[in-house]
């Protein structure tokens, strides 16, 4: 009798290590757009509020993980703020390349943000930037003046507190065609793991 007890807290425990389903769910991609029209001030976006937010002081604050001015994109990390954000080119494609990038590969070379000398109409400013983020699109010159073509490649970005998500920039323009709508898909892992599906 003794030994029936003995075994049967084990024989529980393996039974429900049998039946324990995996509660995982996979994250939903989203889309966003964000009005980037202003050339002075900058848009605030968190992944976790999947929303533009309000930051006070954002060289102190943890909570935003990108910034937006038009076409240029900011990260919470480097010069521009206190955060663990950063930034990599996957050099993927499309929407084939965003569906095939489910885990944030160790190889994946990242940088913070770093001032930039950027190409304007008198000429050059700098501009504190993400350098990998400044690849998202192309300058075409057309009859009807100059267009921000994106340029369809997927990034990896981690967030201002360390979590990652991947990111498809895919429209500048309104559904009206004004400049400065800056449209992204993205899939933000919650969780603080590097896995992507």
């Amino acid at each position: 009798m003794k030994s029936l007890f003995y075994f049967l807290p084990i024989a529980i425990s393996l039974l429900a290590g049998c039946t324990k389903e995996d509660t995982t769910s996979p994250i939903q991609a989203q889309t966003f757009e964000v009005n980037a029209t202003s050339s002075t001030d900058w848009k605030y976006f968190s992944f976790e509020k999947d929303d533009t937010i309000a930051v006070t002081n954002p060289l102190t604050s943890t909570d935003w993980d990108l910034a937006f001015q038009r076409y240029r994109i900011k990260t919470n990390g480097g010069k521009s703020g206190s955060g663990l954000g950063k930034a990599a080119n996957s050099y993927k494609k499309g929407q084939s390349g965003f569906d095939a990038l489910n885990l944030v590969p160790d190889t994946a070379t990242f940088a913070v943000d770093d001032s930039l000398k950027i190409a304007v109409v008198q000429g050059y400013a700098t501009y504190l930037v993400n350098p990998e983020l400044y690849t998202w699109f192309t300058m075409e010159f057309a009859s009807q003046g100059t267009q921000i073509v994106p340029s369809d490649y997927i990034y990896y970005v981690q967030t201002g507190k360390g979590k990652y998500a991947k990111v498809w920039f895919k429209s500048y323009y309104s559904p009206a065609n004004a400049s400065g709508f800056v449209t992204f898909q993205y899939k933000y892992q919650p969780d603080g793991s590097k896995t992507l599906e």
